[in-house]
Protein backbone atom coordinates (compact mmCIF):
# COMPACT_ATOMS: atom_id res chain seq x y z
CA UNK A 1 0.00 0.00 0.00
CA UNK A 2 3.11 2.04 -0.27
CA UNK A 3 1.56 4.04 -3.09
CA UNK A 4 -1.54 5.22 -1.13
CA UNK A 5 0.33 7.04 1.63
CA UNK A 6 1.97 9.69 0.13
CA UNK A 7 -0.97 11.79 -0.86
CA UNK A 8 -2.97 11.65 2.35
CA UNK A 9 -4.94 14.32 4.18
CA UNK A 10 -6.62 13.85 7.56
CA UNK A 11 -10.37 15.88 7.69
CA UNK A 12 -12.40 15.31 10.49
CA UNK A 13 -9.38 13.24 11.87
CA UNK A 14 -9.45 10.73 9.40
CA UNK A 15 -7.40 9.76 6.52
CA UNK A 16 -8.60 10.15 2.77
CA UNK A 17 -6.00 9.04 0.05
CA UNK A 18 -6.35 12.02 -3.02
CA UNK A 19 -5.76 10.04 -5.78
CA UNK A 20 -6.89 10.26 -9.66
CA UNK A 21 -9.30 7.72 -10.34
CA UNK A 22 -7.31 5.65 -12.60
CA UNK A 23 -4.60 5.59 -10.03
CA UNK A 24 -6.86 4.24 -7.57
CA UNK A 25 -8.89 1.59 -10.40
CA UNK A 26 -5.06 0.47 -10.65
CA UNK A 27 -4.20 0.19 -7.22
CA UNK A 28 -7.44 -1.79 -6.50
CA UNK A 29 -6.95 -4.16 -8.92
CA UNK A 30 -3.19 -5.04 -7.92
CA UNK A 31 -4.73 -5.56 -4.42
CA UNK A 32 -6.52 -7.92 -5.55
CA UNK A 33 -3.82 -9.78 -7.92
CA UNK A 34 -2.18 -10.06 -4.71
CA UNK A 35 -4.80 -11.11 -2.53
CA UNK A 36 -4.59 -8.37 -0.19
CA UNK A 37 -7.53 -7.95 2.00
CA UNK A 38 -9.01 -4.35 0.96
CA UNK A 39 -11.96 -2.59 2.15
CA UNK A 40 -12.66 0.81 0.35
CA UNK A 41 -15.19 3.65 2.03
CA UNK A 42 -16.66 6.34 0.19
CA UNK A 43 -17.06 9.26 2.36
CA UNK A 44 -19.57 12.24 1.12
CA UNK A 45 -21.08 15.14 3.34
CA UNK A 46 -24.74 12.81 3.95
CA UNK A 47 -21.83 9.74 5.36
CA UNK A 48 -20.38 12.53 7.52
CA UNK A 49 -23.90 13.49 8.95
CA UNK A 50 -24.87 10.03 9.61
CA UNK A 51 -21.52 9.06 11.06
CA UNK A 52 -21.99 12.07 13.42
CA UNK A 53 -25.53 9.97 15.03
CA UNK A 54 -24.05 6.37 14.45
CA UNK A 55 -21.08 5.76 16.95
CA UNK A 56 -20.32 2.08 15.26
CA UNK A 57 -20.41 3.59 11.60
CA UNK A 58 -17.99 6.29 12.91
CA UNK A 59 -15.81 3.98 14.25
CA UNK A 60 -15.47 1.84 10.98
CA UNK A 61 -14.17 4.93 9.70
CA UNK A 62 -11.95 5.65 11.58
CA UNK A 63 -10.53 2.23 11.51
CA UNK A 64 -9.96 2.48 7.20
CA UNK A 65 -6.31 2.61 6.46
CA UNK A 66 -7.61 5.60 4.23
CA UNK A 67 -10.64 6.24 2.69
CA UNK A 68 -11.97 8.53 -0.79
CA UNK A 69 -13.50 11.94 -0.80
CA UNK A 70 -16.50 12.16 -2.48
CA UNK A 71 -18.43 15.12 -3.85
CA UNK A 72 -18.27 19.17 -3.21
CA UNK A 73 -18.80 18.94 0.45
CA UNK A 74 -15.84 17.14 0.84
CA UNK A 75 -13.72 19.56 -0.84
CA UNK A 76 -15.12 22.65 1.20
CA UNK A 77 -14.78 20.29 4.69
CA UNK A 78 -11.32 19.69 3.84
CA UNK A 79 -10.34 23.64 2.62
CA UNK A 80 -11.63 24.41 6.10
CA UNK A 81 -9.22 22.09 7.55
CA UNK A 82 -6.30 23.80 5.75
CA UNK A 83 -5.80 21.05 3.19
CA UNK A 84 -7.03 20.86 -1.00
CA UNK A 85 -8.22 18.19 -2.42
CA UNK A 86 -7.86 17.99 -6.28
CA UNK A 87 -9.96 14.59 -6.73
CA UNK A 88 -13.61 13.61 -6.19
CA UNK A 89 -13.35 10.28 -5.50
CA UNK A 90 -16.72 8.93 -6.07
CA UNK A 91 -18.18 5.04 -6.64
CA UNK A 92 -20.24 5.91 -9.71
CA UNK A 93 -16.84 7.85 -11.84
CA UNK A 94 -14.66 5.30 -10.86
CA UNK A 95 -16.70 2.36 -11.54
CA UNK A 96 -15.85 2.33 -15.53
CA UNK A 97 -12.32 2.57 -14.79
CA UNK A 98 -12.26 -0.07 -12.07
CA UNK A 99 -14.12 -2.22 -15.14
CA UNK A 100 -11.59 -1.42 -17.92
CA UNK A 101 -8.53 -2.79 -15.45
CA UNK A 102 -10.36 -5.66 -14.30
CA UNK A 103 -10.61 -6.94 -17.67
CA UNK A 104 -7.30 -5.78 -18.98
CA UNK A 105 -5.97 -8.00 -15.87
CA UNK A 106 -8.37 -11.06 -16.70
CA UNK A 107 -9.25 -10.38 -12.98
CA UNK A 108 -13.44 -11.36 -12.04
CA UNK A 109 -15.48 -8.85 -10.36
CA UNK A 110 -18.80 -9.48 -8.27
CA UNK A 111 -21.62 -7.22 -7.87
CA UNK A 112 -24.14 -7.57 -4.42
CA UNK A 113 -26.52 -4.98 -4.18
CA UNK A 114 -29.85 -3.24 -5.05
CA UNK A 115 -33.26 -4.31 -5.81
CA UNK A 116 -33.74 -7.50 -7.77
CA UNK A 117 -32.44 -7.11 -11.24
CA UNK A 118 -30.68 -4.12 -10.68
CA UNK A 119 -27.43 -5.68 -10.49
CA UNK A 120 -28.13 -7.84 -13.28
CA UNK A 121 -29.05 -5.33 -15.50
CA UNK A 122 -25.63 -3.33 -13.89
CA UNK A 123 -24.02 -6.66 -15.06
CA UNK A 124 -25.39 -6.92 -18.66
CA UNK A 125 -24.33 -2.84 -19.29
CA UNK A 126 -21.12 -3.11 -18.38
CA UNK A 127 -20.05 -6.03 -20.08
CA UNK A 128 -21.63 -4.73 -22.86
CA UNK A 129 -19.52 -1.69 -22.61
CA UNK A 130 -15.71 -3.03 -21.32
CA UNK A 131 -14.75 -5.81 -23.33
CA UNK A 132 -13.64 -8.39 -21.75
CA UNK A 133 -14.86 -7.71 -18.07
CA UNK A 134 -16.01 -11.37 -16.32
CA UNK A 135 -18.37 -10.70 -13.84
CA UNK A 136 -18.15 -13.75 -12.20
CA UNK A 137 -21.15 -13.44 -9.83
CA UNK A 138 -24.34 -10.73 -9.24
CA UNK A 139 -27.28 -10.81 -6.88
CA UNK A 140 -29.55 -8.58 -4.88
CA UNK A 141 -29.63 -6.73 -1.71
CA UNK A 142 -33.06 -7.83 -0.42
CA UNK A 143 -32.38 -11.45 0.90
CA UNK A 144 -33.28 -13.80 4.32
CA UNK A 145 -30.64 -14.19 6.70
CA UNK A 146 -30.47 -18.07 4.50
CA UNK A 147 -30.40 -16.92 1.64
CA UNK A 148 -27.70 -14.65 2.27
CA UNK A 149 -25.43 -17.34 3.63
CA UNK A 150 -26.27 -19.32 0.38
CA UNK A 151 -25.16 -16.22 -1.97
CA UNK A 152 -21.97 -16.17 0.37
CA UNK A 153 -21.41 -19.45 -1.13
CA UNK A 154 -21.50 -18.94 -4.31
CA UNK A 155 -19.64 -15.86 -4.03
CA UNK A 156 -17.03 -17.41 -2.36
CA UNK A 157 -16.83 -20.08 -5.40
CA UNK A 158 -17.11 -17.63 -8.12
CA UNK A 159 -13.94 -16.48 -8.11
CA UNK A 160 -14.40 -13.16 -7.69
CA UNK A 161 -11.75 -10.81 -6.45
CA UNK A 162 -13.47 -7.54 -6.21
CA UNK A 163 -16.60 -7.17 -4.52
CA UNK A 164 -18.83 -4.60 -4.88
CA UNK A 165 -21.57 -3.99 -2.22
CA UNK A 166 -24.28 -1.08 -2.63
CA UNK A 167 -26.79 -1.44 0.25
CA UNK A 168 -26.48 1.94 1.52
CA UNK A 169 -24.64 4.16 4.22
CA UNK A 170 -24.12 2.80 6.62
CA UNK A 171 -25.49 -0.68 6.10
CA UNK A 172 -22.96 -1.87 3.35
CA UNK A 173 -20.07 -0.44 5.35
CA UNK A 174 -21.83 -2.90 8.44
CA UNK A 175 -22.45 -5.55 5.82
CA UNK A 176 -18.63 -5.41 4.89
CA UNK A 177 -17.31 -5.26 8.02
CA UNK A 178 -19.40 -8.11 9.69
CA UNK A 179 -18.69 -10.78 6.38
CA UNK A 180 -15.36 -9.74 6.28
CA UNK A 181 -14.24 -13.06 7.54
CA UNK A 182 -16.75 -15.16 5.72
CA UNK A 183 -16.30 -14.06 2.11
CA UNK A 184 -13.11 -14.82 0.48
CA UNK A 185 -13.25 -11.96 -1.92
CA UNK A 186 -10.24 -9.83 -1.24
CA UNK A 187 -10.82 -6.16 -2.54
CA UNK A 188 -14.72 -5.10 -0.63
CA UNK A 189 -15.95 -1.83 -1.80
CA UNK A 190 -19.19 -0.11 -0.24
CA UNK A 191 -20.44 1.56 -2.98
CA UNK A 192 -23.86 3.17 -2.65
CA UNK A 193 -26.41 3.82 -5.44
CA UNK A 194 -23.49 3.06 -7.94
CA UNK A 195 -25.76 -0.07 -9.56
CA UNK A 196 -28.65 2.32 -10.01
CA UNK A 197 -26.62 4.64 -12.38
CA UNK A 198 -24.84 1.92 -14.39
CA UNK A 199 -28.08 -0.09 -15.09
CA UNK A 200 -29.96 2.94 -16.47
CA UNK A 201 -32.56 2.71 -13.47
CA UNK A 202 -31.22 6.29 -12.46
CA UNK A 203 -30.43 8.76 -14.75
CA UNK A 204 -27.11 10.72 -13.97
CA UNK A 205 -26.72 14.49 -13.91
CA UNK A 206 -25.36 16.00 -17.30
CA UNK A 207 -21.92 16.14 -17.40
CA UNK A 208 -22.04 19.53 -16.96
CA UNK A 209 -23.50 19.53 -13.71
CA UNK A 210 -20.99 16.74 -12.75
CA UNK A 211 -18.18 18.91 -13.88
CA UNK A 212 -19.29 21.98 -11.91
CA UNK A 213 -19.13 19.37 -8.90
CA UNK A 214 -23.24 19.57 -8.31
CA UNK A 215 -24.58 16.24 -9.25
CA UNK A 216 -26.66 16.77 -5.43
CA UNK A 217 -28.73 19.42 -6.93
CA UNK A 218 -29.59 17.24 -10.00
CA UNK A 219 -30.27 14.37 -7.85
CA UNK A 220 -32.21 16.67 -5.51
CA UNK A 221 -34.76 17.98 -8.47
CA UNK A 222 -34.91 14.22 -9.41
CA UNK A 223 -36.02 12.60 -6.61
CA UNK A 224 -37.05 15.87 -3.94
CA UNK A 225 -39.50 13.66 -1.81
CA UNK A 226 -36.87 11.06 -0.81
CA UNK A 227 -33.62 13.19 -0.57
CA UNK A 228 -34.94 16.34 0.32
CA UNK A 229 -34.23 16.22 3.85
CA UNK A 230 -30.41 14.34 2.76
CA UNK A 231 -30.00 17.48 0.96
CA UNK A 232 -32.17 20.46 2.20
CA UNK A 233 -31.22 19.91 6.03
CA UNK A 234 -28.13 17.85 5.45
CA UNK A 235 -25.78 20.03 3.64
CA UNK A 236 -26.27 22.98 6.33
CA UNK A 237 -26.03 20.80 8.88
CA UNK A 238 -22.62 19.42 7.49
CA UNK A 239 -21.12 22.79 7.02
CA UNK A 240 -22.23 23.68 10.72
CA UNK A 241 -20.59 20.48 12.05
CA UNK A 242 -17.47 21.05 9.79
CA UNK A 243 -16.97 24.83 10.93
CA UNK A 244 -17.60 23.37 14.82
CA UNK A 245 -14.95 20.30 14.45
CA UNK A 246 -12.40 22.63 12.84
CA UNK A 247 -12.77 25.18 15.70
CA UNK A 248 -12.79 22.58 18.73
CA UNK A 249 -10.16 20.07 16.92
CA UNK A 250 -12.68 17.35 17.56
CA UNK A 251 -12.47 14.15 15.40
CA UNK A 252 -15.27 12.65 13.93
CA UNK A 253 -16.88 10.02 16.22
CA UNK A 254 -15.47 11.48 19.23
CA UNK A 255 -17.54 12.60 22.45
CA UNK A 256 -19.68 15.55 21.60
CA UNK A 257 -19.47 15.43 18.28
CA UNK A 258 -23.42 14.37 17.73
CA UNK A 259 -26.07 16.67 16.22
Amino acid sequence: MADATTDTCDVFGLRFWDADLDHVARFLVQQAQRNERFEGFFVNAHCVNVAANDAAYAQLLSNAPFLFADGVGMAIAARMHGVKLSHNVNGTDLFPRLCAAAAAADLPIALLGARPGIAAACQQRMQAAVPGLRVAWSGHGYLTAREEALHIEQLNASGAKILLVAKGVPQQERWIAQHRTHVTVPVMLGVGALFDFHSGATARAPRVMRQLRSEWLFRLLSEPRRLSRRYLLGNPAFLARTVSWRASGRRLGSPGTAR
